[in-house]
């Protein structure tokens, strides 16, 4: 009966302890204002809650560092659930984790507070409100907490790329308004060719689909039909179609 009763006991521990676990991985992100990370993994255990997240440098010479004041907010209050610790990434005032080259990964945990287990969804705010100066916090609005999924969830990074922080003088702070200029138009050549690219794939896609190059085909004649009716003379007509074409044009890349 001793032994039954010491049995029952274990297995009521084990339960208890399971039934304020809750893990899910690589959950949907709504929206978020770090578009070179994402959220890997997110724990709840009877301490803490713990957020894995993967970073990539959008640029060469690339940072990153976490403030202490981020948190978590639930859909269930309007608590915050504040930083307890974290692991992987440096914090304020730390030295900066700095990525040497593009697309360099760096993966850290951040422990918070723990939130209640009814909870469905959150926010990781680091910093909240919209900034004009090109530095970016690690904000997530709308985290899924009940679907994991294989893979990476959320703002994808493929093929982004990103400028760089704004570049700083021998103190830490930010140069001028000009220096950051010409440091912004210097990263928007490859961010343009990676928009572009994905446009042109998007055409090909639609113009892929059954019976679509006839019906553009059916549309610039009868282009051609109605401006030879108005006066236009053949040649008049197809130059017109071939320069002001009622399709729009794919843009070029690279002068292409």
């Amino acid at each position: 009966m001793k032994k039954t009763l010491i049995l029952a006991a274990v297995l009521f521990t084990i339960g208890l302890k399971s039934s304020f676990a809750q893990t899910v991985t690589n959950p949907d992100v709504e929206t978020s204002d770090s578009p070179t990370s994402t959220i890997t993994k997110i724990e709840t255990d009877q301490q803490y809650t713990v957020v894995s997240f993967r970073h990539y440098a959008g640029s060469d010479n690339a940072w990153a560092v976490l403030n202490r004041e981020i948190y978590i907010q639930t859909d269930v209050d309007n608590k915050h659930y504040g930083y307890v610790k974290s692991e992987g990434i440096a914090v304020v005032p730390e030295t900066r984790n700095t990525l040497k080259k593009t697309n360099d990964k760096l993966e850290f945990k951040v422990y918070f507070k723990k939130i209640p287990a009814n909870t469905k969804s959150i926010d990781i705010i680091e910093r909240a409100g919209k900034r004009n100066d090109g530095i970016t916090y690690f904000n997530f609005y709308n985290v899924d907490l009940i679907h994991s999924s294989p893979g990476d969830k959320g703002v994808k990074i493929t093929n982004v790329e990103l400028l760089p922080p704004p570049p700083v003088n021998g103190t830490g702070q930010p140069l001028d308004g000009a220096n950051m200029l010409v440091n912004a138009m210097g990263g928007m050549g490859p961010m343009y060719t990676s928009m572009v690219k994905s446009l042109l794939d998007a055409q090909f896609t639609y113009y892929q689909q059954p019976g679509k190059i006839a019906e553009i085909a059916k549309l610039n004649k009868e282009y051609f039909d109605a401006l030879t009716k108005e006066g236009f003379t053949n040649d008049q007509a197809l130059k017109i179609i071939t320069s002001n074409s009622i399709i729009p044009k794919s843009a070029s890349i690279n002068g292409q």
